[in-house]
């Protein structure tokens, strides 16, 4: 009954942040856009408190959701590396405006100008949030709040960052020093603060500085403020090189993929591209119609069952869908085209309100090229249908050549051959599907996944998923080697859905870099050629 209950609750956080994500979408989108292009001082100030405060509401969505998955332990850790100290930096000054409204000083300081380490944007984010919010809110006018930054050492000589975030507010009773940190626990307030809040924000940051392997603490008397110390470890750089590599990979994919955008198909028509957007808000599907039309044709359609029909009748060069639709969702209609032969090869982009990176998994199994949720920077957008449709204008070109997969089969006994053959053809045929799984494979071979994995296993010693990822590696050696596609286009080739994701089981499968693979086995043919 309490599970049941659960999950209704669940439910219930997930469809009020849809409703509250979308409108935040129509808010913070045509802000931005706004102020991207104005020059006039004023506005940009008053487009600028538009934004911020657009994002701090939508910190107080996702705190939602955040909250429900700490109770029900699906929080994750997701670190990349950044600049932590710009970073705080830059969320600090975010609320200058309140400092300034409400008439309180505000400083920022470091010891640091920049270290450059592994951490989790958004989670450090919502720490800083949820501190600098309560600071603001029970500091009175005249008051001062500072974030001061700085590195130091423990017993175990380990290297730390030390954030202080302190205020010369109400202060908190040393007996409520530990108890602040708990769920629902509120302190008491003078009469004249009616706002309390939820007592919810310190119970997350606490659980956020713990994912990170920190720890967080509080300096405080009544009336006379309080300091919160959180001590993070500094993590190494994994794979630093990786990243800047890929960095250059995508860049150079964007630079060489325009020209052909430019040059291509559209100049010998001079017809605009098709974009069919789907989406059931009148007012966000208006909006990004309006924003689309100058560059794209747009297709428009309110719900799945209409975008599956006008894909059939249309053939839209791309397809950007909501997700929570009626009729047919976004995942319904997303599978629905992937798996139909006359409509597979349309590039799709699903938009949704939900967060989290399970939920992008499984919009991109189901064949999604690409994923955002709202509320996004419009940019980012036109970017990703650009980008999309240029690949999808190289594979044309580069499909024609049909390069063969030489992969090195075991020498088997001949009913053992002909089913290891078979797999790779299956294989073969579908590399350029990124929804090719195990229970497709398994359906086509016509056994259950079980049998599928126990013969392939004890055959080749590999599992079916690794099987199909290691034929999808050795095809892209071969491409790596012997044609001119960057590393970007034969990771979109080979069935990838990202070329970070392709560079490390690359590396993996072959104990280096996709661009050190290249370097490696291009530059003596371009040597040869070089001579003749």
């Amino acid at each position: 009954m309490m599970h049941d209950i659960d999950k209704l609750k669940t439910k219930f956080l997930t469809n009020v942040s849809h409703e509250f994500r979308t409108p935040l979408s129509l808010i913070m989108a045509p802000a931005d856009k706004m102020y991207n292009h104005t020059v006039d001082t004023e506005q940009k100030l008053q487009l600028n408190m538009i934004r911020k405060n657009a994002r701090r509401l939508l910190n107080l969505v996702n705190q939602l959701l955040d909250f429900r998955k700490m109770e029900v332990q699906e929080l994750k850790l997701h670190a990349k590396s950044g600049d932590i100290i710009k970073f705080i930096k830059e969320i600090s000054f975010s609320f200058s405006d309140i400092a300034d409204e409400k008439g309180i000083g505000f400083v920022f300081d470091t010891e640091v100008e920049s270290l450059k380490t592994n951490f989790d944007h958004d989670k450090i984010e919502r720490i800083l949030f949820n501190l600098l919010s309560n600071a603001f809110k029970f500091t009175p006018k005249g008051g001062h709040v500072s974030v001061l930054v700085n590195l130091c050492r423990k017993k175990t000589d380990a290297e730390l960052i030390e954030i202080k975030v302190i205020d010369t507010g109400i202060g908190i009773a040393k007996d409520k020093h530990d108890r602040i940190f708990e769920r629902f626990f509120q302190n008491n307030l003078p009469g004249s603060m009616l706002n309390q809040g939820s007592g919810i924000g310190l119970a997350i940051t606490k659980e956020f500085v713990s994912m990170h392997h920190g720890d967080i603490s509080v300096e405080s008397e009544p009336d006379h403020g309080s300091c919160f110390i959180i001590h993070l470890p500094v993590l190494a750089l994994d794979d630093m090189q990786t990243e800047e590599s890929l960095d250059d990979v995508i860049t150079r994919s964007d630079d060489e993929a325009k020209p052909e955008a430019n040059s291509g198909s559209r100049q010998k028509t001079n017809k605009k591209q098709s974009v069919l957007l789907v989406e059931d808000n009148d007012d966000f599907r208006f909006y990004l119609k309006d924003n689309l039309k100058d560059n794209y044709h747009v297709i428009e359609a309110v719900n799945g069952k209409e975008g599956w029909q006008k894909a059939l009748a249309l053939h839209p060069d791309i397809m950007v869908s909501d997700i929570s639709m009626p009729e047919m969702n976004g995942k319904e209609l997303c599978r629905k085209i992937k798996n139909d032969s006359r409509t597979s090869h349309i590039p799709i982009i699903l938009l949704t309100a939900l967060i989290g990176e399970e939920e992008e998994l499984k919009g991109l199994e189901i064949g999604a090229n690409d994923y955002m949720t709202k509320p996004f920077n419009f940019e980012i957008l036109i970017s990703k249908i650009r980008n999309l449709l240029s690949l999808q204008a190289t594979f044309k070109k580069t499909y024609t050549r049909q390069l063969d997969v030489q992969s090195v089969e075991p020498i088997l006994p001949s009913t053992d051959e002909k089913f290891v053959k078979e797999i790779i053809k299956y294989i073969g045929d579908n590399m350029l599907n990124p929804a090719l799984s195990v229970n497709e494979l398994s359906r086509h071979m016509g056994m259950n996944r079980n049998t599928l994995y126990k013969k392939l296993l004890t055959i080749t010693g590999k599992s079916p998923v690794e099987y199909i990822r290691s034929q999808r590696l050795k095809k892209a050696a071969h491409l790596l080697e012997h044609s001119q596609m960057n590393i970007a286009e034969v990771s979109y080739e080979v069935g990838f859905n990202t070329p970070q994701y392709f560079a490390r089981s690359f590396k993996d499968e072959f104990n280096m870099l996709p661009s050190e693979f290249v370097l490696q086995k291009r530059a003596p043919y371009q040597s040869t050629t070089d001579i003749s």
